[in-house]
Protein backbone atom coordinates (compact mmCIF):
# COMPACT_ATOMS: atom_id res chain seq x y z
CA UNK A 1 0.00 0.00 0.00
CA UNK A 2 1.35 3.35 -0.97
CA UNK A 3 -0.54 5.09 1.82
CA UNK A 4 1.61 3.37 4.41
CA UNK A 5 4.58 5.34 3.06
CA UNK A 6 3.03 8.72 3.86
CA UNK A 7 5.13 10.78 6.27
CA UNK A 8 2.17 11.32 8.59
CA UNK A 9 1.48 7.60 8.93
CA UNK A 10 5.15 6.78 9.56
CA UNK A 11 5.31 9.61 12.12
CA UNK A 12 2.35 8.04 13.93
CA UNK A 13 3.91 4.57 13.93
CA UNK A 14 7.16 5.89 15.38
CA UNK A 15 5.27 7.82 18.06
CA UNK A 16 3.19 4.81 19.10
CA UNK A 17 6.27 2.56 19.15
CA UNK A 18 8.19 5.04 21.30
CA UNK A 19 5.26 5.28 23.69
CA UNK A 20 4.97 1.48 24.03
CA UNK A 21 8.74 1.01 24.45
CA UNK A 22 8.78 3.78 27.06
CA UNK A 23 5.88 2.17 28.88
CA UNK A 24 7.66 -1.17 29.09
CA UNK A 25 10.91 0.49 30.15
CA UNK A 26 9.13 2.39 32.89
CA UNK A 27 7.59 -0.81 34.25
CA UNK A 28 11.07 -2.35 34.56
CA UNK A 29 12.30 0.72 36.47
CA UNK A 30 14.65 1.96 33.75
CA UNK A 31 15.26 5.68 33.77
CA UNK A 32 14.71 6.45 30.09
CA UNK A 33 11.22 5.04 29.91
CA UNK A 34 9.35 8.11 31.08
CA UNK A 35 11.14 10.33 28.58
CA UNK A 36 10.36 7.97 25.70
CA UNK A 37 6.73 7.83 26.81
CA UNK A 38 6.43 11.62 26.74
CA UNK A 39 8.16 11.86 23.37
CA UNK A 40 5.80 9.24 21.92
CA UNK A 41 2.79 10.97 23.45
CA UNK A 42 3.81 14.35 22.04
CA UNK A 43 4.32 12.78 18.61
CA UNK A 44 0.82 11.27 18.83
CA UNK A 45 -0.67 14.67 19.69
CA UNK A 46 1.15 16.29 16.75
CA UNK A 47 -0.08 13.49 14.50
CA UNK A 48 -3.63 14.01 15.77
CA UNK A 49 -3.59 17.67 14.68
CA UNK A 50 -1.86 16.69 11.42
CA UNK A 51 -4.57 14.14 10.58
CA UNK A 52 -7.37 16.62 11.38
CA UNK A 53 -5.77 19.07 8.95
CA UNK A 54 -5.43 16.30 6.32
CA UNK A 55 -9.13 15.46 6.60
CA UNK A 56 -10.18 19.11 6.37
CA UNK A 57 -7.94 19.76 3.36
CA UNK A 58 -8.97 16.59 1.47
CA UNK A 59 -10.59 17.89 -1.70
CA UNK A 60 -11.76 14.51 -2.96
CA UNK A 61 -14.13 13.86 -0.05
CA UNK A 62 -17.80 14.67 -0.09
CA UNK A 63 -19.10 16.81 2.80
CA UNK A 64 -20.68 13.87 4.61
CA UNK A 65 -17.45 11.87 4.26
CA UNK A 66 -15.44 14.75 5.74
CA UNK A 67 -17.82 14.92 8.69
CA UNK A 68 -17.57 11.17 9.19
CA UNK A 69 -13.76 11.17 9.12
CA UNK A 70 -13.55 14.24 11.35
CA UNK A 71 -15.68 12.50 13.97
CA UNK A 72 -13.55 9.34 13.76
CA UNK A 73 -10.26 11.28 13.95
CA UNK A 74 -11.39 13.47 16.85
CA UNK A 75 -12.97 10.68 18.91
CA UNK A 76 -10.15 8.15 18.42
CA UNK A 77 -7.08 10.42 18.20
CA UNK A 78 -4.07 8.35 17.07
CA UNK A 79 -5.90 5.36 15.63
CA UNK A 80 -8.60 7.36 13.83
CA UNK A 81 -5.96 9.28 11.89
CA UNK A 82 -4.11 6.08 11.07
CA UNK A 83 -7.36 4.50 9.91
CA UNK A 84 -8.01 7.51 7.66
CA UNK A 85 -4.55 7.32 6.11
CA UNK A 86 -4.85 3.58 5.49
CA UNK A 87 -8.36 3.71 4.02
CA UNK A 88 -8.00 6.88 1.95
CA UNK A 89 -6.59 5.02 -1.03
CA UNK A 90 -6.39 7.20 -4.12
CA UNK A 91 -7.68 10.55 -5.21
CA UNK A 92 -11.40 10.33 -5.86
CA UNK A 93 -11.76 6.89 -4.26
CA UNK A 94 -12.32 6.23 -0.58
CA UNK A 95 -13.18 3.00 1.12
CA UNK A 96 -15.89 3.50 3.74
Amino acid sequence: MLNLRKPAFIFNLVGVLLFIIGLFMQQKANYGGETLMYIGLSMAVIYWFWSIIDVVKAEDLKPYQKKFWLIIVIVIPAFGGALFHVMHQTRGKIVT
